[in-house]
């Protein structure tokens, strides 16, 4: 925020622009930091009445007491002009002073945080395909969603000023997003840091003077995710049932334990995808429809079988909708006596520690099989294989323990 301390003022005149009458505008200058933005004032002046250290008209008569007047009032309506913007939520520059003193009111309209959301998003969107991936848009467009309907539901209002943004406003939102949206932890977390990158780029363009999010922490919680052990990775490769849904579930389940791929990526797969090398391997090679990062995967056997059996349908393997998918993944696991919470995603867990980090196959090469983006992502699955080891280990300590 622009005070008395922080910005220059002074009055000065072009000595450059001299008219046919010998006299010059009288120009105001205002230097906040490295910016400096000089204007017109609209009035002239003879050079030789001029003050330059007094930055007044010399002399008493009518048109110096007229002049000297008018740069008295400018101080004043400068000074004016800074306490609307800053009362209007602006991180006040010298050219946003100008340019409200020139009384260009489209500069000084106040913004809205839907406002600025949207703008954000329609920015993503344009993105959509170099730099952004349609996951990350469809992270934003929730936020946005979220963010409405909080503002509507908790304050039964359409929007809110940026000026109006604060620590409690923030707070409020979390809890909304915990109590009545149901998110977990890490998924408020995930929506409030949307909120923290627009209201930082808001902060940034100087459409606002204060950060509400200054002494907000976000910080997530350190979850790890299930994963099947090889005894329950095997139970499921031997599950039958006649009810041709369960079938194709566990094929779709066991295609993403042999190649890493999330849900969308797996729906999204096609013959285009998949290549064969000069040894004769074949390969599946697809950018991760979240990240937009290339997947380079080796197909396993067992994975290759399932697209065979698969062979000639409309898609290369059978997809149901998430929903369906994971109730019916409950179904089996409860079939057979897995006591754990399986999802879809749990086959790319799988894939990560039981399948491949299990049987030593590098950190590194599993990086760039799941497509992360670097390789501290992929590092926790290592950790979970060798709680996992150590557990086993611990059962087996028992059978050998001195009596």
């Amino acid at each position: 925020m622009i005070n008395k301390s922080s910005y220059n003022l002074s009055f000065t005149v072009r000595a450059s622009k001299i008219n046919k009458a010998g006299k010059a505008p009288i120009e105001v200058c205002v230097s906040l930091g490295d910016e400096r933005v000089v204007f017109s004032t609209g009035k002239v002046v003879a050079i030789e009445s001029w003050n330059k250290d007094k930055q007044c008209v010399r002399g008493v008569g009518p048109e110096a007491v007229v002049l000297n007047e008018f740069l008295k009032n400018m101080r004043v309506r400068i000074y004016e002009e800074e306490l609307k913007l800053v009362k209007h939520g602006f991180a006040v520059t010298a050219t946003l002073l100008r340019d409200s003193l020139m009384n260009k009111v489209e500069l000084v309209k106040e913004e809205t945080i839907l406002g600025i959301f949207k703008k954000h998003n329609e920015l993503q969107y344009q993105q959509i395909g170099i730099g952004v991936s349609k996951g990350t848009y469809a992270n934003s467009k929730q936020g946005l969603d979220l963010l409405e309907k909080f503002i509507h539901q908790y304050y039964n209002r359409k929007d809110f000023f940026l000026r109006e943004l604060n620590r409690d406003f923030i707070e409020e939102f979390r809890i909304w997003l915990l109590k009545v949206h149901k998110l977990s932890h890490n998924g408020a977390v995930k929506i409030l840091a949307l909120l923290k990158k627009v209201i930082n780029r808001a902060v940034a363009n100087n459409k606002m003077a204060f950060n509400p999010f200054a002494t907000f922490k976000l910080e997530r919680q350190t979850t790890s995710p299930d994963f099947l052990t090889e005894d329950e990775l095997r139970k499921i490769i031997n599950f039958n049932s006649p009810l041709p849904r369960l079938e194709r579930t566990r094929d779709m389940f066991l295609f993403a334990c042999y190649t890493g791929l999330s849900y969308i990526d797996v729906k999204t797969l096609k013959a285009e995808h998949l290549e064969r090398d000069s040894q004769g391997r074949m390969w599946i090679k697809k950018k991760r429809v979240k990240t937009g990062v290339l997947s380079r995967i080796p197909l396993l056997p067992g994975a290759k079988i399932l697209l065979d059996k698969y062979a000639g349908g409309e898609t290369l393997m059978p997809i149901y909708s998430d929903k369906e998918v994971n109730l019916y993944l409950k179904d089996i696991a409860i079939l057979c006596k897995i006591d754990k919470h399986v999802t879809y995603h749990t086959a790319r867990h799988t894939f990560a520690s039981t399948v491949t980090l299990a049987n030593n196959v590098s950190l590194i090469v599993v990086s760039k099989m799941l497509g992360h983006s670097n390789v501290r992502m992929t590092e926790h699955y290592a950790k979970l294989v060798d709680n996992c080891i150590a557990e086993e280990m611990d059962k087996l300590m028992g059978n050998y323990s001195e009596e």
